[in-house]
């Protein structure tokens, strides 16, 4: 019967500039979850695969904010995965294990700044729309 085989997907690579407010960067993202996957789906999510342990990365991020909430989870082996996320003027150094909670309409950005793991993003709205 499978009913809910339409609920399984697989990730679409990405390239992380054509995102709005990103630059091309040694980043691998998977698009996992949009309304472009799964229809029925009310969240995007996206993976970013980074491992720049020994690379210097220049910034590709720059400030936006969205008309949803969005959630960012740092993970890597130990706390080896470290990104720089400006939140409105305040900037912070964060470590995985890490979780980022950003309220729709506060300006933000992320990039790395050393470190192997995943980047979950999460934007909490199938009808997101993202702005400067």
């Amino acid at each position: 019967m499978q009913k809910y085989k339409k609920y399984i997907t697989k990730g679409i690579n990405e390239s992380l500039s054509n995102v709005p407010f990103h630059k091309k960067a040694p980043i691998k993202r998977l698009s996992m979850l949009s309304k472009k996957t799964i229809p029925d789906s009310n969240i995007h999510a996206a993976v970013h695969i980074v491992d720049v342990k020994n690379k210097k990365i220049s910034k590709y991020s720059t400030l936006h904010k969205h008309n949803a909430d969005e959630v960012n989870i740092i993970l890597s082996q130990g706390k080896k995965l470290v990104y720089e996320i400006q939140l409105g003027d305040e900037t912070y150094k964060v470590r995985s294990p890490a979780t980022i909670f950003i309220p729709k309409g506060v300006m933000h950005k992320a990039d790395v700044l050393s470190g192997s793991g995943f980047f979950v993003c999460l934007i909490l709205s199938d009808k997101y729309k993202t702005s400067s």
